[in-house]
């Protein structure tokens, strides 16, 4: 009897591919595992008792993946005659189940171990310069870890050499000895809850094999406690095996969450060292959408390494992106609009045809100063002059903050830095490097249906180049903001209005440049009620793609 295992898995990695050769050799079973596309599949041929056994086994030894979107199986005649190709594992993956059944095993030699690629590495606590506990067994290890929690549990803070850098860790409740914290740590799943508004797809995703971070809201009853000053966090699980180890007997001792910090913004007494060189991968920041997209924002040592040196030779951020969704997706014959708005670069809006190749279409113009900006809304209607000077009237204060508020001459040309200009210009922030995010943030805790429309209008230079009439779309806000429109409406309504003006130009290049796909890349999407908004919008009519397995930026 032979059963073919199915597992749509969008990472060619080959992550997958290893875990299922390890977990059919483990069993010794024989197999046959072939990839096409997206698609892995495992062949078993066995007896029927021992394939029942063999499915119950590899269900309970495959971890959750963020690149793992189904599974299903099937019986039969014969295996496929591709020939299997395993491709090399890049780095040792430490979140199996195997794996941590096996650092959990008194009686295994990985007991207690806090890196699988050095299992035994030697391991020195220090206060200050002084030396309290070294060694490499699990007994030194253990050790080391019930001292740990006590002094991280009793209010000190500790640094700890990882995989990916040295960093200081303390208990949430301490986050103020630090200038600024990177990222807060769950030490249990089951506590996320207790400090972050999230969905159930989202705590998935927390506890996958790539443990990754994940913006979220900070949940009112937590607020209220004033431990944390922001309204967002970034939070995720241990990522490596020796927070794991730590987080569990934090946990234990009723820590619930850490904050993660560089060793610049905050100071500790002791530190942890490690003889051993660890093999670095860079942590995944992702975005869960509510249809169970997955996005990541940051990271990209999970793709596959062909597909990353493919994409080496584009110096235009822009181009790079939209080149990699084309290749994720294979969109080489396809008549394809992209459009890239991120936080870091220029944006671009830009169409693809195998006849032409890629055009640059959109480009984003900023004012060089609030003045500048200021006398070009009075001169661009009749009615102009006078509302720039009700303004002045009626918000003296926020119009000499916006005056006197340099735009950097590095400032990228995009909406996001549009939406800087916008929000000083409303009164959302007091610098301008933080206003955007305040726009953000507004916008994401509206609670209504429906916010007002924005003016998002093209300046035509010719058919095929255009940018974004800033004039208007600062001019409209300002109107809003004098007839007494509150500041969580109105910066909602600048996303919401983007997303519709994206879906009109969707529409227009559809039926004028007949495209067939609208590939969507820039880290302005990582901005989750954003991009279910452009999804809502653009899904009945369009097919939309992401990257699959590359950051959204490039």
């Amino acid at each position: 009897m032979i059963l073919a295992f199915e597992f749509n898995y969008v990472s060619n990695n080959g992550i997958l591919e290893n875990l299922l050769k390890e977990i059919a050799n483990d069993f010794d079973i024989s197999h046959k595992i072939i990839r096409k596309d997206s698609i892995v599949t495992l062949f078993v041929e066995e007896d029927e008792t021992r394939l029942c056994t063999f499915a119950d086994t590899l269900s309970a030894s495959l971890p959750l993946s963020i690149f793992f979107k189904s599974s299903s199986v099937e019986v039969v005649d014969t295996m496929s005659d591709i020939t299997e190709v395993i491709p090399p594992l890049a780095y040792t993956i430490e979140f199996t189940p195997k794996i941590l059944a096996s650092v959990d095993n008194p009686n295994s030699e990985y007991y207690l171990a806090p890196f699988i690629s050095a299992s035994r590495t030697n391991v020195k606590l220090y206060q200050n310069e002084n030396e309290l506990l070294h060694g490499s067994d699990a007994k030194a290890y253990e050790a080391v870890y019930d001292t740990l929690a006590e002094l991280i549990a009793n209010g000190e803070n500790v640094t700890i050499q990882t995989k990916n850098g040295s960093y200081v860790y303390g208990k949430i409740e301490n986050i103020a000895s630090c200038t600024q914290a990177l990222e807060v740590i769950a030490t249990d799943l089951s506590v996320v809850e207790r400090m972050v508004v999230c969905r159930e797809n989202e705590i998935k995703a927390l506890a996958s094999l790539e443990r990754p971070a994940i913006r979220f809201k900070v949940n009112a009853l937590f607020s209220q406690k004033g431990i944390v000053k922001e309204s967002r966090v970034i939070l995720r699980l241990a990522d490596d095996l020796f927070m794991y180890q730590l987080s569990k007997r934090l946990f234990s001792k009723g820590v619930q969450f850490l904050f993660k910090a560089t060793t610049q913004n905050c100071k500790a007494s002791y530190s942890v060292q490690f003889d051993a060189k660890l093999q670095a991968i860079e942590p995944l920041l992702v975005s869960v959408l509510e249809n169970g997209a997955i996005l990541i924002v940051k990271g990209s040592d999970y793709a596959s390494s062909t597909l990353k040196a493919s994409l080496e030779k584009f110096d235009e951020p822009s181009h790079g992106a939209f080149a990699s969704i084309m290749q994720e997706h294979q969109l080489f014959d396809a008549t394809t609009s992209c459009f890239y708005l991120s936080t870091l670069h220029n944006d671009r809006i830009m169409h693809y045809s195998k006849e032409h190749g890629m055009l640059n279409l959109i480009e984003i113009s900023l004012p060089s100063s609030f003045e500048e900006l200021f006398a070009e809304i009075g001169r661009s209607s009749p009615n102009a002059e006078r509302l720039v000077a009700n303004y002045k009237e009626q918000f003296p204060e926020i119009y000499a903050k916006a005056i006197e508020t340099i735009i950097p001459s590095d400032t990228p040309k995009s909406i996001y830095s549009l939406w800087k200009i916008v929000a000083m210009v409303l009164g959302l922030s007091e610098t301008f490097e933080s206003a955007a995010e305040q726009l953000i943030e507004n916008a994401e805790d509206f609670g209504g249906q429906k916010g007002p429309r924005i003016d998002y209008f093209l300046q035509k230079e010719d058919a095929l180049s255009s940018d974004i009439d800033y004039v208007r779309l600062v001019r409209s806000g300002i109107s809003y903001k004098l007839a007494g429109t509150d500041n969580t409406t109105l910066s909602f309504g600048y996303m919401e209005s983007l997303s519709y003006f994206i879906s009109d130009l969707c529409d227009t290049h559809k039926e004028n440049l007949l495209t067939s796909k609208i590939a969507l890349g820039g880290s302005l999407f990582g901005y989750k009620r954003f991009s279910e908004m452009i999804a809502k919008n653009l899904k009945p009519n369009h097919t939309i793609c992401f990257n699959k397995e590359l950051p959204i930026d490039q």
